[in-house]
């Protein structure tokens, strides 16, 4: 008889990676990504490193979403400075100046969309009054088509909406 006795798990475990080692990494997948015809999985590679080295989430994946290789310079010469990791807001957008039908209208368009929004989620199962399921809430959603984006971000600038990013508004609580 044989006792059913548990292997220790062994193998090689290659040593941490220094920070250094992290820095020199997304250093070459960035000049690998800056190539002409670089695969597109290099970006899941350098989201990899990015996400073993100290840059800040947000920035990283900002950078991963868009695939933005201006940015990831940016970020690349402030690693191999030693410099703190911080990337330059340089999106301003014009906000005109609504009228106060306008704003009523889109207001409307955009309270209508969230009712029917959270009437959709309440129809599915699990989620409705009869079950125990989840909230039919929504957090935010994309602005609607009815109104070009300069109306919502006005909107946003005004206090009505908050602006989550991305083309995303919720009404404020």
């Amino acid at each position: 008889m044989s006792k059913n006795k548990k292997k220790k798990k062994g193998g090689y475990k290659p040593p941490a990676a220094s920070p250094q080692d992290i820095v020199d990494s997304i250093v070459m997948i960035a000049g690998q990504i800056a190539e002409p015809d670089a695969p597109s999985s290099l970006w899941g590679e350098l989201h990899k490193t990015f996400l073993k080295s100290d840059v800040d989430k947000s920035i990283a994946a900002k950078i991963i979403m868009h695939k933005d290789e201006e940015e990831l310079q940016t970020v690349v010469a402030q690693l191999q400075k030693g410099s703190e990791v911080v990337l330059s807001i340089s999106e301003t957008v014009d906000v005109p100046e609504l009228d106060h039908e306008t704003q009523i209208e889109a207001m409307r368009c955009f309270r209508k969309r969230v009712k029917f929004m959270v009437l959709d989620r309440e129809s599915k199962l699990g989620v409705g009054p009869l079950t125990s399921g989840k909230d039919a809430s929504v957090d935010s959603m994309m602005a609607p088509h009815d109104y070009p984006m300069e109306v919502w971000l006005a909107l946003a600038v005004d206090g009505q909406l908050v602006n989550d990013g991305g083309g995303f508004f919720h009404i404020p609580n």
